[in-house]
């Protein structure tokens, strides 16, 4: 990628969270919008196209999220994944499960930018290098039931 294109890219990324900053609900304030457009311009600048990387999702959902997950991402399409520590009574028998960094990026900004949210509260860490979310925590009201979730990521590699 150009640094040209990296820089149109950050400055749209930068016009569009300020504008939604303006518009966004009490769960999350300016200084969260900058932090995203900050670590996406780093994601987006980053020297590799292809990568893996290992997650977990600790949530209301399958045993398979929740366990750390090597995913493999090729042409920003997920191609394969596999459990860190295998489990053969726990296979992992469909992709959809998994998302690729990009995905996690956008998923946050619009759970940011609903102003009918669920959400009681995003909090959100980011890779001081690369950018990608190291840490997202999605706090549900307490009505909700179920609703909240945390997501991991570490060891972002770049694929061969």
């Amino acid at each position: 990628m150009s640094l040209r294109t990296v820089i149109e890219k950050t400055v749209l990324s930068v016009g569009v969270l300020i504008a939604a900053a303006c518009n966004s609900s009490d769960i999350v304030g300016p200084h969260d919008f900058a932090r995203l457009s900050q670590a996406r311009a780093r994601w987006d600048a980053r020297p590799f196209a292809d990568y893996s990387y290992e997650t977990r999702k600790l949530c209301f959902c399958p045993v398979e999220i929740t366990r750390w997950t090597r995913v493999s991402v090729r042409n920003r399409v997920v191609v394969a994944a596999e459990p860190v520590e295998a489990d053969p009574g726990v296979p992992i028998m469909t992709l959809s499960w998994w998302t690729t960094i990009d995905s996690l990026f956008d998923d946050l900004f619009r759970n940011m930018t609903e102003t009918s949210s669920y959400l009681e509260s995003i909090e959100a860490e980011y890779d001081p290098k690369l950018g990608f979310p190291t840490s997202i925590e999605y706090r549900a009201k307490s009505n909700i039931a179920d609703g909240g979730s945390s997501i991991s990521v570490r060891n972002v590699r770049p694929l061969d």
